[in-house]
């Protein structure tokens, strides 16, 4: 093998611009550059699509309705005939003692019975048939336990507590459960 000094090798830097033409030096960017655009255009457009949409939009008619005559009514009552004039009576007035008149404490809070208080006996009143609910804490919120009927014999244990615009009472039915229930329907026996 001899080595010849006239026989060099190619440059690398000249290799590389054989396999690319002069114009695809141009076409290459410009393509790259419509695509970007065109992807961006499509998810950033303000309809989202890229074809119109085909469906006709409707319009708004304004469609005036034509009177139709509703049936005839013809009065069957007899005709009034004209009455003496009535006169009018007042109403008789009471007055009660400044004495009598009460003034309540608040008007968010329902008053208790004086006799209800811890360890005596009550029983369930005005309730309408529906019964009075037991609960776990006192408040309209908490849960239900039981429901008791008018009549049933209680002993009050706890309380009082207010709490949604009532005082509650805890107390222990006959079958030895344990709830608080709103003082409005408990009445000392």
């Amino acid at each position: 093998m001899s080595l010849d000094s006239n026989h060099r090798r190619p440059r690398r830097g000249r290799a590389s611009q054989d396999l690319w033409p002069k114009w695809m030096w141009i076409a290459v960017p410009v393509l790259v550059v419509v695509v970007v655009a065109g992807l961006w255009w499509a998810i950033f457009s303000p309809t989202g699509t890229a074809i119109a949409d085909p469906t006709p939009t409707p319009t708004m008619r304004i469609i005036r309705e034509q009177p139709t005559q509703g049936p005839t009514v013809q009065s069957t009552l007899p005709p009034l005939e004209p009455t003496a004039t009535r006169q009018v009576l007042p109403l008789p007035t009471f007055t009660t003692a400044p004495e009598a008149v009460s003034t309540p404490t608040s008007s968010t809070q329902l008053e208790t019975p004086a006799a209800l208080e811890i360890g005596g006996q009550a029983k369930v009143v005005g309730t309408g048939g529906s019964g009075l609910n037991m609960r776990s804490d006192a408040g309209t919120g908490s849960a239900r336990i039981k429901t008791l009927p008018d009549g049933t014999a209680v002993e009050v244990i706890g309380g009082p507590k207010d709490a949604d615009g009532f005082t509650w009472w805890q107390i222990r039915d006959q079958a030895g459960v344990t709830g608080w229930v709103a003082s409005k329907f408990l009445e000392a026996s």
